[in-house]
């Protein structure tokens, strides 16, 4: 790693490198910036760092100077080299340092600011231009991301052509929530409805989407935000997970004396959502005619996969269907597959298979169209979690953090 001798330096440049900016043209700005120092023979007096995102995501790109404190918006190149060379127009000024150390935003830019207000005003009075957020989970895995991705874009033919879907991420993938909203302003939305493609009701649909929802109204105060409930419990739920054991040779409308199915969820700390796995494994069960359906989680809360392998043995099961209720291909799966192998070793009397993953059925298309006709005619429950994660943060407080 370089280590620089920032002896007689005069002006820090933090260039923002966020999802959103790199997007918008942060690698080339970056590159104008340096080469503009360099032309200048300034290289013993500005030096310039990469930054993560800034948190200005909607005045793509981010430059932050010091040590004057001040906050552009740099949406080209020559932008960026007038910064170099102390030429900018104040048009382009985010932030101002003031004399105490605190940040205003300088007179041009809250012009701007009012000016923007006034056309979305008159843009309610025409009909709100709408918007549909997908929110997926994102996965290290890329293969599991663009299923996500292609998913949504066979689901936005089955919503009304005027209103835009976009795709958006809680992790592990770009655009984040917050960059997904971004987009969909940017692209005219006064209205967005935002809805997690998320199986249970847990920390990220209580907690961390709501709390993105919050943090884009204070940056978004003219537009309307809605939000889904998530998949949950849900008639095309069962469907899928019968398609899911025909594939691999079981009947749903057989008789299955000796079969046990093994429901497998990710895990988590939300004892409201392990209820809910559990009420789905009842339920599948009344739907299918076989002796067990048992649950299992991968991790963080118990009974573990080998658990409920173990138990299903023990029951009298010849035959175990393992069926993962994940949404998307990664880590997990690749994981399960081994552990299986691992089992069938261990119970070589007791046949031991492995369906594909829930995943993303077209049957599922149906339920987050669903979801979003509720959000956007007033009758989801998700607006209910927005209301819980507003008391929750007047009462505990809540930092709001970018998932990159």
């Amino acid at each position: 790693m370089t280590t620089w001798n920032l002896q007689g330096m005069q002006k820090h440049l933090l260039i923002c490198n966020g999802s959103t900016c790199m997007g918008a043209g942060a690698e080339e700005i970056t590159l104008a910036i340096r080469d503009e120092i360099a032309k200048k023979q300034l290289d013993e007096s500005i030096h310039t760092s990469r930054t993560r995102c800034n948190g200005r995501c909607r005045d793509k790109c981010v430059v932050i100077s010091y040590p004057e404190g001040k906050w552009y918006s740099v949406p080209k190149e020559q932008v960026g080299r007038d910064i170099v060379n102390d030429e900018v127009d104040d048009a382009h000024i985010i932030y101002s340092m003031t004399d105490n150390g605190l940040s205003e935003v300088s007179p041009a830019y809250t012009k701007g600011i009012s000016k923007s207000k006034k056309r979305k005003k008159r843009g309610k009075q025409e009909g709100m231009k709408k918007a549909v957020l997908f929110v997926g989970h994102g996965s290290k895995l890329e293969a599991g991301n663009e299923e996500v991705r292609q998913f949504v874009e066979r689901t936005s033919y089955l919503v009304d052509p005027a209103i835009m879907v976009e795709t958006c991420f809680l992790e592990f993938a770009s655009p984040n929530i917050e960059e997904g909203i971004e987009l969909c302003v940017e692209k005219g939305a006064e209205e967005i409805h935002v809805i997690p493609i998320i199986l249970l009701h847990a920390g990220h649909s209580k907690m961390h989407i709501p709390a993105e929802i919050e943090h884009a109204k204070e940056h978004f105060p003219d537009v309307t935000f809605t939000y889904g409930q998530t998949i949950g419990i849900h008639e095309e739920v069962f469907e899928i997970l019968k398609t899911r054991l025909s594939e691999v040779g079981f009947d749903p409308s057989a008789r299955h004396e000796d079969t046990a199915i093994l429901l497998i969820a990710r895990g988590g700390s939300d004892p409201e959502a392990n209820g809910e796995f559990y009420k789905i494994s009842r339920l599948l069960w009344e739907k299918l005619d076989v002796r067990w359906v048992e649950s299992a989680f991968m991790g963080v809360t118990t009974p573990s996969v080998e658990e409920g392998i173990d138990r299903c043995v023990r029951l009298g099961a010849k035959k175990i269907i393992m069926l993962p209720y994940f949404l998307f291909t990664g880590i997990l799966m690749e994981r399960m597959h081994k552990m299986r192998e691992s089992y069938q070793v261990r119970y070589p009397l007791v046949d031991i298979q492995i369906a594909d993953y829930f995943g993303y059925h077209p049957k599922l298309q149906h339920v987050l169209v669903e979801r979003a006709e509720q959000a956007m005619n007033g009758t989801s429950t998700g607006m209910q979690d927005l209301e819980n994660f507003r008391k929750y943060a007047e009462e505990h407080g809540y930092e709001h953090h970018h998932h990159h």
